[in-house]
């Protein structure tokens, strides 16, 4: 973390109109820059050695520094010091650059100066000598605002512009500019700024602005502001009028009570009811935050935020640095992880954001939040497409995955048991989604298991000497015991059986013969006197 502001930057001057956190706090120096150590690497690297290429292209979403750096580099390539990645602050041209007022440094917003004239004017104005600075810094802002033309007509200046120029191009959708574009500058990537990052910052103004915020406050503005910086200064700005009010501490009641959001621990709590398929408590959390006025949208983006903390801690464990969280909150949504599988939890994230898309285009606002709650509480609970046509091809039973309160109760050879349907199915699609050409074999096959021991025996239902033949190879047992593991979702041994197929009835049928003709079939079958012949085995 960069050196503190002074003093007198951290409160307004007397008499002069006020600004806000984000803007007053603004990092005047590229080691003030939080989360961005790539970007200032490589940055100080080019100021250092000399070589400053004469267009850049600043890439990341919003809030996380692009436009502050661009204005940082400004001063550094201006500093009547010299060019340094560390400017003074306090020479003429680095004073009037951080006003704004410098001649050599514009900025334009591409967003409403976006057409070709708005290019070719600039393209002229380049041209002029500076005004004293060493260079002129063009920062153009949301670029990918220009339109085609207008790209095009900027084309030529931005690949060989006066040596004494350099242009700065932000934007938080580089997909949007041309390749062309692209092409002809050094594309710097921003990142999202990580939540521990903004909660040391957010701690830090808070020192700076006197006022004691507590830090399960600053928690839930850092996971809500998905590594923007600047939304996350801009919701402390919300509660310092209320912080400097009071001797004691803000708290998490004060700030829920500020913004109309549900907290972190109600957000758990509808998570731990959604992962036990409690659907009546869904509704229930769905009714009262209607009631207290809490946007619906955001509602299902606090128990969102939950589950993905909860996947990650169940992918890289529950002492996990992707996930700031901290005390009674973390160990609980460590818990709903170390319950539920990766799998189930992607489900209820997937099932969540298609919600929150839905909300967003409709007015019935209510009733989508219900519906994407209650499909939240069934995820992972149904039988997936895969499992389902495997099951088809297959024809075996088609049986719904368990609750995983009722499965997580069973004894493993109540699952193999119970389950083995589905697990077949499982097995067969994962068979045919890593190794399409053995989904054939993999119908063919039988399974018993898992045991206690996690034994599975496999048993062919066919005499087909390719079936015979693959099984024999240890390449494609190998491949059917980890496509097993997957199904069941635990490590297991592999045996083999083998049965004559007369002990079964013959091979497992297909389901095209197991299917009556359809209308259409048999209208052709009528108007041609003809009938049907089951398809040659493959």
């Amino acid at each position: 973390m960069a050196p503190a502001d002074s003093e007198s930057d951290a409160q307004p001057k007397a008499g002069a109109p006020y600004q806000v956190v984000a803007r007053r706090f603004r990092p005047k120096r590229f080691a003030e820059l939080v989360g961005q150590d790539a970007v200032v690497n490589s940055l100080a690297g080019a100021l250092r050695s000399g070589r400053v290429p004469h267009a850049f292209l600043f890439a990341g979403s919003r809030g996380v520094g692009k436009t502050t750096s661009a204005r940082i580099l400004a001063r550094a390539l201006n500093c009547e010091r010299g060019v340094s990645p560390e400017p003074c602050g306090e020479c003429p041209t680095c004073a009037s650059i951080l006003a704004g007022t410098n001649p050599d440094v514009v900025e334009i917003d591409a967003a409403s100066h976006n057409l070709v004239d708005d290019v070719r004017e600039l393209c002229d104005r380049v041209g002029v000598v500076s005004m004293g600075a060493r260079y002129k810094v063009y920062i153009l802002d949301e670029v990918h605002m220009l339109t085609r033309n207008a790209f095009n007509a900027f084309l030529k200046t931005l690949e060989e512009p006066p040596r004494n120029v350099v242009f700065v191009l932000a934007t938080t959708e580089p997909h949007k500019v041309p390749e062309t574009v692209r092409s002809r500058c050094q594309v710097v990537l921003f990142r999202r700024i990580d939540e521990h990052d903004v909660v040391a910052r957010l701690r830090e103004l808070c020192g700076k602005e006197g006022v004691r915020v507590e830090d399960a406050v600053l928690e839930e503005i850092a996971l809500a502001c998905r590594g923007g910086m600047r939304d996350a200064e801009s919701a402390l700005e919300r509660l310092l009028p209320l912080a400097r009010s009071t001797d004691e501490p803000f708290d998490v009641a004060k700030w829920r009570a500020l913004t109309q959001r549900i907290g972190l621990d109600r957000a758990v709590e509808v998570a731990e009811s959604l992962a036990a398929g409690d659907a009546a408590a869904a509704l229930r959390f769905a009714n009262d935050a209607i009631a207290n006025g809490v946007d619906e949208r955001e509602a299902l983006g606090e128990v969102l935020d939950v589950l993905r903390a909860a996947l990650l801690l169940r992918i890289d464990g529950p002492e996990s640095a992707l996930v700031a969280l901290s005390g009674e909150l973390r160990a609980r949504i460590a818990a709903l992880a170390a319950a539920g599988d990766a799998a189930r939890l992607d489900a209820m994230i997937q099932a969540g954001l298609l919600g929150r898309e839905r909300i967003r285009r409709t007015d019935d606002r209510r009733l989508v939040l219900e519906l994407a709650l209650l499909r939240m509480a069934e995820a992972g609970r149904l039988a997936t497409l895969g499992e389902l046509v495997a099951a088809i091809e297959s024809g075996v039973p088609i049986v719904a995955a368990a609750a995983p309160s009722t499965t997580a109760a069973m004894a493993p050879g109540e699952r193999g048991a119970g389950g083995g349907a589905s697990l077949h199915a499982r097995f067969v699609a994962k068979v045919r989604h890593d190794k399409p050409m053995l989904a054939a074999t993999a119908q063919e096959c039988e399974i018993e298991g898992p045991d206690e021991r996690g034994v599975v025996t496999l048993r062919l239902r066919s005499d087909r000497r390719m079936h015979v033949d693959r099984l024999a190879s240890p390449e494609v047992l190998g491949l059917f015991r980890s496509a097993l593991a997957s199904a069941a979702g635990r490590d297991v041994t592999l045996e083999i059986a083998r049965t004559s197929p007369a002990d079964h009835g013959g091979s497992l049928p297909r389901a095209t013969a197991a299917t009556p003709p359809g209308e259409r079939v048999q209208r052709v079958r009528e108007l041609f006197d003809g009938d049907l012949e089951a398809p040659p085995d493959s």
